[in-house]
């Protein structure tokens, strides 16, 4: 279960000259990039990033960009966590229920605080209205 949500940092640039009437809806990145794990508790670093460009073709300029980094810690009995702390060594993957839990909390937490970053910069609000669907490989 989910216990904790945490932004470590927040960053929003613009590009000079950048011609915000251009914009396009951002280009997102999600990055979980560390996980540990201590008796119960599961800590899950992340990095959610917005690019925007002037246009949808490859040689589209960039605009600008939101970052937000921050962890998600998961509460859970010592079996389960000891087990994705195991998958996570062989192959830097999560469960793919949690990895949807994670994924849902990053687009509507950090979806709405980058509204308001991106609204102070002028730029189109990062939301992702549908729920993501996680499943592994067959």
């Amino acid at each position: 279960m989910l216990t904790g949500f945490v932004i470590t940092e927040v960053k929003g640039r613009l590009e000079p000259n950048a011609d915000l009437r251009k914009q396009r809806f951002p280009k997102l990145d999600y990055n979980i990039d560390s996980l540990s794990v201590d008796g119960t508790k599961i800590k899950v670093g992340y990095e959610f990033a917005a690019t925007y460009y002037d246009s949808d073709a490859k040689t589209a300029k960039s605009i600008g960009d939101l970052k937000l980094v921050g962890y998600v810690e998961i509460e859970d009995t010592k079996d389960v966590a000891a087990s994705v702390q195991k998958k996570w060594n062989e192959s830097h993957m999560l469960p793919p229920d949690m990895a949807e839990e994670i994924l849902n909390n990053l687009n509507f937490r950090c979806g709405a605080t980058g509204t308001l970053v991106a609204y102070s910069l002028g730029l189109i609000p990062p939301l992702v209205i549908t729920r993501t669907k996680v499943e592994e490989k067959k």
